[in-house]
């Protein structure tokens, strides 16, 4: 196995876990296969319910979708097509957006002006900074998992911009990330925050945009798409 499919295949388990995190703290009913991680019930907001773990599984995922549909009808829900190589559409799907993972190690930098949240009442500023319309997704329960660390910079109660990261102990995840300023993940200075957490372990993420990081130790990986049912 390469460098790269090595790190794509941590990145892909990297975001099962830290998607199945989230859900758990909605009350989540999540399985598991060699094939595809899938909740069985309500996913929060711009949270899938199916993530594929390898490559060549449409047949697994058509089962795991079929046992969605019965779970959690009649709302909409969303595929994470890990490697780019699902065809979906006559099951209703309509693919919404593609993009690539993206990992590497980065050096230790300086992670002057982020700020980290430390109670509740900040993580509700996160959230509505971050364009949450309430507070849906991230639950103040998140902040008891040591694991788990929502940045920002500026104030509480002014955030100009921030990211999460999440550390299995395998890997960095880094997700999430805005700017109220329409600066790019690159000008944030995210991933020098990132790696000053990092430990030298491998910083993963995925986007739909190029982050335009090789230069700073972040490499393409391996397209993925995203999936929505109709």
């Amino acid at each position: 196995m390469t460098d790269t499919s090595r790190l794509l295949h941590i990145a892909v388990e990297d975001n099962i876990a830290w998607c199945s995190r989230v859900c758990s703290a909605h009350g989540s009913n999540a399985t598991r296969s060699s094939g595809a991680w899938a909740n069985l019930a309500i996913s929060p907001p711009f949270y899938p319910n199916i993530i594929t773990r390898e490559k060549g599984v449409q047949n697994e995922v058509v089962e795991l979708a079929h046992k969605v549909r019965e779970a959690i009808q009649p709302r909409k829900w969303g595929i994470k097509d890990s490697f780019g190589d699902l065809t979906l559409t006559e099951q209703g799907f309509e693919r919404i957006l593609g993009g690539h993972w993206y990992g590497g190690t980065v050096s230790s930098g300086a992670s002057a002006d982020w700020k980290t949240v430390t109670s509740p009442a900040e993580l509700h500023l996160w959230e509505r900074a971050w364009g949450s319309s309430d507070d849906t997704v991230f639950p103040g329960t998140l902040l008891e998992d040591h694991r788990i660390t929502f940045w920002f910079k500026g104030e509480p109660s002014a955030i100009e911009s921030g990211f999460i990261s999440f550390d299995t102990g395998f890997s960095l995840g880094v997700s999430n990330w805005f700017s109220l300023k329409n600066q790019s993940f690159t000008q944030m200075g995210a991933l020098q925050a990132a790696g000053s957490a990092s430990h030298g372990l491998p910083i993963l993420c995925w986007s739909r945009d190029d982050l335009g990081c090789e230069g700073m130790g972040l490499a393409k990986l391996g397209p993925l798409q995203v999936w929505i049912s109709r």
